[in-house]
């Protein structure tokens, strides 16, 4: 079998559990040649309604409509139906046995109207500052940065419930969180409580007034304890804090904590977070394109990126492979695949 026929099947066995839609036996596309649409429309980072122009089979129109009558909690649980196969590929790898992961929120920009449903205001990106808004949980190990979690939000104010989903989800993979990395946005009473002591984490700490009168050198330890009006003193947090001096940035991080490691040390593991950069950068590359305000097809287009992006990462487990040359081969094997030849 040849490498693009197999990187095919393989691509298909992954993402087909996604589509949770049934397509009547008498109608004129199976289910598959609606995912061979999608696939397409995904490796080429394309609309679904020009790809498939080009492939013939359904309609872009076609598939679209599929896909808006999914129920999105049903869709949520394939999402995680999925994200636990691929977990499971890597542990019988020996993988993923105690990992640092990084929770962050990726924005996918809009540039309709910003009362659509789900879209939230977000710092100035591309032209916009308004998108759909997703929390997600990513493995910070070369070789095992799967994506762990995808959750989407529609306000800042969910963030701390979100973060404690997210670790229960973990959790009930059954993924050992080494210690966890949050960037400032995150830092709140809600989120430090919840985590101390229950997980080691890091976490960027916005500068306050309290800590602009401080004498903060590299190196230091303190402990903080947070003060803010609407609290009562037994609903406060209280919480080690680093100072650490980043050369590289010619910054100094004050960095939340529960580990008992020197600044340099944290400020290290917390700096392993900036890979996920190139996971998000690799996940908008699997991103199909799409004008549509129907909030279940951007969520399904998203978490459709995220699997694809994890089967790429679990494909380069055997056979190591640059994102450009899977898509090469799968997309060479789709537009010369005869309609309705065996896969």
């Amino acid at each position: 079998m040849d490498i693009d026929r197999r990187l095919y099947k393989f691509a298909m066995k992954q993402v087909n559990g996604l589509l949770t839609y049934d397509v009547p036996e008498d109608a004129v596309y199976s289910k598959e040649e609606h995912l061979r649409v999608l696939l397409a429309a995904s490796l080429v980072n394309g609309f679904a309604e020009g790809v498939s122009q080009s492939l013939g089979g359904p309609t872009g129109e076609t598939v679209l409509s599929y896909i808006k009558s999914q129920d999105m909690e049903r869709l949520k649980g394939a999402f995680d139906g999925l994200i636990e196969r691929n977990v499971e590929f890597l542990r019988k790898k020996r993988k993923l046995l105690r990992v640092p992961v990084a929770i962050d929120w990726h924005d996918v920009m809009y540039y309709g109207d910003p009362e659509t449903d789900m879209v939230v205001g977000t710092q100035h990106k591309k032209g916009s500052n308004y998108a759909f808004e997703y929390l997600t949980a990513s493995v910070l190990v070369d070789g095992e940065r799967l994506i762990l979690a995808a959750l989407p939000i529609s306000s800042r104010k969910e963030v701390p419930a979100r973060v404690a989903d997210i670790v229960a989800r973990i959790e009930r993979l059954k993924v050992r969180i080494r210690y966890l990395t949050l960037d400032g946005g995150f830092f709140s009473v809600d989120v430090i409580r919840f985590l101390d002591p229950r997980i080691r984490y890091v976490m960027h700490m916005p500068s306050t007034q309290k800590t602009r009168k401080m004498r903060l050198w590299d190196g230091r330890r303190f402990r903080y304890t947070t003060t803010g009006w609407k609290r009562k003193k037994e609903e406060q947090a209280s919480f080690d804090v680093v100072v650490a001096y980043d050369k590289t940035k010619d910054y100094t991080y004050l960095l939340a904590t529960n580990l008992d490691y020197k600044a340099q040390t944290i400020l290290n593991l917390f700096k392993k977070r900036w890979g996920i950069e190139t996971s998000y950068r690799m996940t908008n590359q699997f991103l199909i394109k799409t004008t549509s305000k129907k909030y279940v097809i951007r969520l399904f287009y998203y978490l459709f990126a995220c699997i694809m992006y994890n089967l790429w990462i679990i494909y380069n487990q055997e056979n190591p492979t640059q994102a450009i040359q899977m898509k090469l081969y799968v997309i060479g094997y789709i537009m010369n695949k005869p309609k309705g030849q065996p896969t």
